[in-house]
C-alpha cells in the first residue's frame, strides 16, 4: 500500500470522524464485536469505515503532525504578546515558543521590564504532572533577581487555586525537577513548606495571571492527564 500525503491523510480521517465523536465511533464498534466472528469484525469495522487506508492515514498524521503542540504554544503566545507588552516595553532576547524547557532560555517571555512563563494547559481533574510544572515555574520566577515584574500565565482559576490552598510540600512538587529543587533549596530552604505557604510567601511576588479569556475556547481543554495522585 502506497503511503498517502498529509493531505490525502487528513482528508480521510476528516470524513471518518465527521461521522460521529470518535469515543461513540470505538464504544460502537466494540459493542458490535463483542462474541463476533473473524467474517462479522471485518464486517463491522468496514461499515464503521474503519480498513487498512484509515489505519495509513492515522499513522502519517500523527508522525507528521507529532510536534502540533509546540505550534499550539507558539501560537499561544504570540497572540497573547501583542495584548501584554505596553507602551515602550520591548523583548530583549529571542523568545521561547515551543513547549517544555529551553536551555539557552530560563523564561518563555524576557522584555525591558517582565520575565514571564506561560503555562498554558488545561486541567482535567487528574493534573499530577502540571501541578508539578506549574510549581516549578512559579519557583523559577520567584527566584529571578533582575527586579523585573514577574507573570505566570495560565489558563482557567484552577492553576491559581491550587498555588494559593495546595497543603502538598514543596518536595513532591519538585520531585522530579531537580534544578528546580536545588534552585529551591538555595534560595527558599526549607522543601517541607507547602505550595500555598510558598505562594503567599516567596511567590507573592509573582503574578498568576488567567489568560483563557484572550484565547480560544478549546484552549482550555486538554488530552493530557496526570501521571499521579497529589500528595
Amino acid at each position: 500500500m502506497r503511503e498517502p500525503t498529509l493531505s490525502q491523510s487528513v482528508g480521510t480521517l476528516s470524513a471518518f470522524l465527521g461521522r460521529r465523536p470518535l469515543a461513540d465511533a470505538i464504544a460502537r464498534l466494540e459493542a458490535t464485536t463483542e462474541h463476533a466472528t473473524a467474517l462479522e469484525v471485518r464486517a463491522a469495522a468496514l461499515a464503521a469505515g474503519v480498513d487498512g487506508r484509515l489505519l495509513a492515514a492515522a499513522v502519517t498524521v500523527r508522525r507528521e503532525l507529532g510536534q502540533l503542540g509546540d505550534l499550539i504554544q507558539a501560537a499561544a503566545i504570540l497572540t497573547l504578546l501583542p495584548e501584554l507588552l505596553e507602551d515602550g516595553e520591548t523583548l530583549v532576547n529571542c523568545p521561547s515558543l515551543s513547549a517544555g524547557d529551553n536551555p539557552g532560555h530560563p523564561f518563555h517571555v524576557e522584555t525591558n521590564r517582565r520575565v514571564a512563563e506561560f503555562n498554558l494547559v488545561g486541567w482535567t481533574g487528574q493534573d499530577a504532572a502540571h501541578k508539578r510544572a506549574l510549581f516549578r515555574d512559579l519557583v523559577r520566577l520567584a527566584a529571578d533577581t533582575s527586579g523585573r515584574r514577574a507573570q505566570l500565565l495560565v489558563l482557567g482559576p484552577e492553576p491559581k487555586r491550587f498555588l494559593e490552598t495546595s497543603r502538598s510540600k514543596a518536595s513532591w512538587a519538585l520531585a522530579r525537577s531537580p534544578g528546580a529543587l536545588r534552585l529551591f533549596t538555595e534560595r527558599f530552604g526549607d522543601v517541607a513548606m507547602s505550595v500555598a505557604a510558598f505562594t503567599a510567601g516567596p511567590g507573592a511576588r509573582v503574578e498568576v495571571v488567567d489568560v483563557a479569556p484572550m484565547l480560544p475556547a478549546g484552549m482550555a481543554a486538554s488530552p493530557d492527564g496526570g501521571e499521579d495522585a497529589e500528595a
